[in-house]
């Protein structure tokens, strides 16, 4: 029984994390070209465009970090750190739609 409980939490929580997620991410995005043999959206492409793109309500961010690139494949993600001042935040970016070389990202502030 204990088991079962913990079980259902633990699915409650991560269903509830995606929700999050993905609220934030709605309404913001770009377009990137991916390259090379292993269809990567480099690193430095991701953080330009989730520091240029993602609109945060009253600020953007200052600075996006990725500890790497996001392979072109619907579905993929990577976490990023967004620096906003002071503050830091984790950042999600999520390859929403794969066309050829075209991905579509999406971004969303973790809470």
């Amino acid at each position: 029984m204990k088991r079962s409980i913990i079980i259902a939490l633990g699915v409650v929580a991560v269903l509830a994390a995606g929700v999050v997620t993905w609220m934030n991410m709605a309404g913001d995005g770009s377009v990137a070209t991916a390259g090379g043999d292993g269809r990567m959206v480099s690193r430095a492409d991701i953080e330009e465009r989730a520091a240029e793109d993602f609109s945060y309500p009253d600020d953007d961010p200052d600075a996006v970090n990725c500890p790497s690139g996001l392979l072109a494949k619907e579905g993929t993600t990577v976490r990023c750190t967004a620096v906003f001042g002071e503050k830091h935040q984790v950042m999600e970016v999520y390859a929403s739609k794969v066309e050829g070389d075209q991905v579509s990202l999406s971004f969303g502030l973790l809470k």
